[in-house]
């Protein structure tokens, strides 16, 4: 006897959209009792976006991607997964999904973010302190995190799957299309600067921002900032 859904699946929601968090069972159950949910209750949750709580439960990413065209099935959208596996964070980061959720105060480990808990911004630990700002001069790839506690400046691209915490300003001379966090202490007052905006996700302070449907063809310079309680884009004017 198959077991009934809400013995595998809670499913709340949230500001950003769905949590749905998967107890630990047999991944054919969870998918099974998933679905029927799914199917249940598809005109009250279509359109929404999702963030995926698995807990403990090891998923490679053939099943996550499994669990992914699912949910795009009934028109709802995989935006995060929650995992304490690691190798369901890798496989999540493999598909270019976030790790953590949107204004969360944690890196992707869970580690709280304060200005004291900001690494040294990966610099060599024999040389000067580290000031104000971050120049990198090279294209951020998957996987790849920087934490800095002031402003970061990239001169390159931040791809799917690469992430930018910042406690200050964030300016790429470059595409965006990975996770960019500006403001991660609060500063409602950040920006991201970039040539083109194309993000998995864009935060600044505790807001998040909901990326384009597809990446622009040409370089479209842009700023983000906080107007009025949300995030919004506007032509980046260099002078």
């Amino acid at each position: 006897m198959m077991a009934q859904p809400d013995q595998f699946i809670r499913i709340r929601g949230t500001r950003d959209g769905l949590l749905i968090a998967l107890n630990p069972g047999p991944f054919a159950d969870l998918q099974a009792n998933l679905a029927a949910e799914l199917t249940q209750k598809e005109a009250f949750f279509q359109g929404s976006q999702v963030t995926l709580d698995v807990g403990s439960l090891p998923l490679r990413r053939e099943q996550l991607a499994d669990l992914q065209d699912l949910l795009s099935a009934h028109k709802l959208e995989l935006w995060t997964v929650l995992a304490e596996s690691d190798l369901t964070k890798e496989a999540a980061q493999a598909l270019n999904l976030a790790t953590r959720v949107a204004g969360s105060q944690t890196d992707l480990e869970g580690r709280p973010l304060s200005a004291s808990t900001f690494p040294a911004d990966h610099h060599d630990p024999s040389g000067p302190p580290a000031a104000n700002g971050l120049i990198l001069k090279e294209t951020l790839r998957s996987g790849r995190s920087i934490y800095h506690e002031g402003h970061v400046v990239v001169i390159g691209d931040v791809n799917p799957g690469a992430e930018i915490i910042a406690a200050g300003d964030v300016l790429v001379w470059g595409r965006v299309r990975g996770l960019v966090h500006a403001g991660a202490l609060g500063d409602d007052t950040a920006v991201i600067c970039a040539l083109a905006l194309a993000p998995t996700q864009l935060r600044i302070a505790d807001q998040i921002a909901i990326p384009p449907a597809t990446s622009p063809d040409k370089l479209l310079p842009e700023k983000a900032s906080i107007r009025n309680g949300q995030i919004i884009a506007e032509p980046w004017q260099m002078r």
